[in-house]
């Protein structure tokens, strides 16, 4: 089979071809994607019930996989953020998962949002995740792993009460979580050592682009009474306090009773055992779940490559990152 690499995509409409793309992706073995180039171009330009089996796009110069087709991050332009909506943002491994379970327990009010949903998304044998969201009864609760630049206008330019709670987490543990559930997910098919991953990441060459995009994007709205942005390690230092603040930006009032069960159900080791035993794709969710692991990984030149880099970019914004 004639090797297929993203250079291929070119004709496929609103396709940007960014420099790097003949190098990626790290993470796709293109010997086993067995879908000609005719029907792979087919596949991302037309709207279609199921999305075709595994494959890599690149949209707007940032690589996405096809559970987040092209058709769907279209309709993130015209995707409706409703003046209730409660919406989870993160880049991916930063800890949105957590932050759903917690979120869900606070509003503790609509059975339909014990699913955790991304508009953006489209899986296997389903319906588009924003068609499945448009049906949803209000208040719906619902995530984006989108930088700021692709999601849909109602977060970039909320209005009324729409509350938007943004994760963030230190790169160099994003980074590991990343890597280990890339190679851990059968789908995509993670290939390559630990050092060319780390320069992938740095370089925004992985699934979903850049961290720092990603964060730096969204930081911009750290002034706005709409977001509330909270640190995965802070968290992780003081639980009881982070739930409070989040039940208090959500407006909740939280009796003793209802704090107690959130702090004991939501617990990390908690959700542990409660994803591993999900039998769902989110039962490899939380592998250690502690900051500092990226000690464990990292090389000394890999650390001072990643702390030149962010602090360049992080100079003067306000935004601090915890490593340990």
């Amino acid at each position: 089979m004639a090797e297929v690499g993203l250079g291929t995509y070119t004709n496929v409409p609103g396709y940007v071809s960014p420099d790097w793309e003949r190098k990626l992706p790290l993470f796709t073995n293109w010997d086993e994607l067995e879908l000609s180039d005719r029907v792979l171009k087919m596949a991302l330009a037309s709207p279609q019930t199921e999305p075709p089996p595994y494959a890599e796009h690149v949209y707007e110069g940032i690589l996405y996989t096809n559970w987040m087709p092209r058709e769907s991050l279209e309709a993130m332009k015209t995707f409706e953020i409703r003046d209730d909506d409660v919406v989870l943002v993160s880049y991916p491994k930063s800890g949105v998962n957590w932050m759903f379970e917690i979120v869900r327990r606070i509003l503790d009010e609509n059975k339909e949002n014990s699913v955790l949903t991304g508009p953006e998304f489209h899986y296997h044998g389903q319906r588009p995740c924003h068609v499945q969201l448009r049906e949803r009864p209000s208040p719906r609760l619902m995530y984006t792993h989108l930088p700021f630049q692709l999601a849909p206008p109602g977060l970039t330019t909320p209005v009324n009460k729409v509350k938007v709670i943004v994760v963030l987490r230190n790169p160099k543990d994003v980074c590991v979580s990343w890597y280990y559930f890339a190679k851990k997910n059968q789908e995509l098919k993670a290939e390559g050592t630990w050092e060319q991953y780390t320069e992938k990441f740095l370089d925004g060459k992985v699934i979903c682009g850049g961290h720092l995009d990603n964060v730096m994007g969204w930081w911009q709205m750290k002034d706005d009474p709409h977001f509330l942005f909270v640190k995965y390690e802070d968290m992780n230092k003081d639980f009881r306090s982070s739930v409070k603040t989040i039940a208090a930006f959500l407006e909740k009032e939280l009796t003793d009773e209802h704090l107690a069960l959130i702090l004991n159900s939501c617990r990390l080791e908690s959700m542990r055992k409660t994803l591993e035993e999900s039998g769902t794709w989110r039962k490899d969710i939380v592998r250690k779940g502690i900051v500092g692991d990226w000690k464990n990984h990292f090389s000394a030149e890999e650390s001072a490559r990643f702390d030149q880099k962010y602090r360049e970019r992080m100079a003067g914004t306000g935004l601090e990152f915890d490593f340990e």
